[in-house]
């Protein structure tokens, strides 16, 4: 039985030590680029330089703080919508996936501390990560997501039960990366292959709507992630609903950078 390594910068370094060899001259821009590893520095580089105190009952970001970072993000989020002439603003991280994703990723991969009414804290980890090349930053924090975070945090559906078939992520790594680089790939086909081969169901008593549903939870757990890492580019169409439309993913292609992203999730030994 192979016995993984604990996921640490230096140990996803070492291991990535022939990846980076290979990849470090072609990739090196599209790491540096890769819009949530530059959000993650944003962030962790805030804490490190701010007084930022965890709010009282959860331990989130205060709403002062999280419009000061999300203002530098590569695409910055709205935070106030206006509906019939009102004017609505976020009230609580949780409400800002793009921060809340970020918060989950720190705290797994042990870069951050953060707890109600006590102000977070960068570890040794998270320190070390800041000081760490963008080759390095941006398959660590991929592999925290794909190795130690429960997916169904970015699609918390009733339905979908309390966690995935534990075969899911290697099921669906393993699909990826049998794509070719730049072909464009069926969000649908793809999706419905995933959830067979990877025995994604749907629980609640209400299936009318159930292969929407879990297509929806292979766009919001798969393909925005990999988006966010730059890893594939996504293209849409527009379907007739009421009177008006709506915009649903028609299809994906992986990217060069993703490829080796992919590959690099598999050198960790996941």
């Amino acid at each position: 039985m192979q016995i993984r390594k604990p996921l640490t910068i230096k140990s996803v370094q070492e291991q990535l030590g022939p990846w980076l060899d290979k990849n470090s001259l072609p990739m090196a821009s599209q790491a540096e680029m890769t819009p949530l590893r530059r959000d993650m520095v944003t962030v962790l580089s805030f804490v490190r330089d701010n007084k930022v105190i965890g709010t009282q009952s959860t331990g989130n970001m205060p709403l002062k703080a999280i419009r000061e970072v999300t203002a530098h993000f590569v695409n910055p989020p709205k935070l106030d919508a206006a509906v019939g002439g009102r004017i609505y603003s976020l009230r609580s991280e949780e409400d800002l996936w793009p921060l809340r994703l970020l918060h989950i990723l720190a705290v797994v991969g042990g870069l951050l501390k953060a707890a109600p009414a006590r102000r977070w804290q960068l570890t040794v980890q998270g320190k070390r990560f800041l000081d760490t090349q963008p080759m390095v930053q941006a398959p660590f924090l991929l592999t925290v997501w794909w190795r130690k975070v429960n997916w169904l945090v970015a699609f918390p559906f009733e339905g979908m039960g309390e966690s995935l078939p534990y075969f899911f992520p290697k099921v669906t790594l393993a699909s990826l990366r049998s794509l070719p680089v730049g072909t464009r790939v069926p969000f649908i086909r793809f999706a419905d292959k995933l959830m067979s081969e990877g025995a994604l169901t749907w629980t609640a008593q209400d299936a009318s709507f159930a292969t929407d549903i879990l297509r929806s939870s292979i766009q919001n757990m798969v393909i925005a992630i990999l988006y966010d890492f730059s890893a594939l580019k996504c293209s849409y169409r527009k379907e007739p609903l009421g009177k008006g439309t709506i915009t649903r993913l028609d299809a994906f292609k992986i990217t060069p950078w993703g490829k080796a992203l992919l590959d690099a999730i598999a050198t960790l030994g996941h």
